[in-house]
């Protein structure tokens, strides 16, 4: 296995892209990506409240047609910043 310096599992690439946010208990916000890896992405939420570390999230991709809603779970949160996912 090759030692990755910032220890992600996954490489970590820059994207923007709209996304459509649902927490657990049915809240929608339109939010954007900041960056993506097979494992999950992290999601800039400026402001508002954030999800819960270790609670369920759907996310669905806002800018391709007909896009799958994809269940993910809540690993980091950063107030003023956003929360990073993980997908399951």
């Amino acid at each position: 296995m090759v030692h990755n310096p910032d220890n992600r599992e996954h490489p970590r690439f820059s994207l923007r892209s709209q996304v459509k946010l649902t927490d657990a208990e049915g809240n929608v916000q339109e939010v954007y990506t900041r960056d993506l890896s097979h494992g999950g992405l992290f999601l800039i939420i400026k402001s508002g409240p954030l999800p819960e570390v270790d609670t369920t999230v759907e996310v669905q991709a806002m800018d391709i047609e007909d896009p799958i809603p994809q269940s993910a779970v809540v690993v980091r949160a950063e107030p003023g910043n956003g929360i990073a996912i993980r997908f399951v």
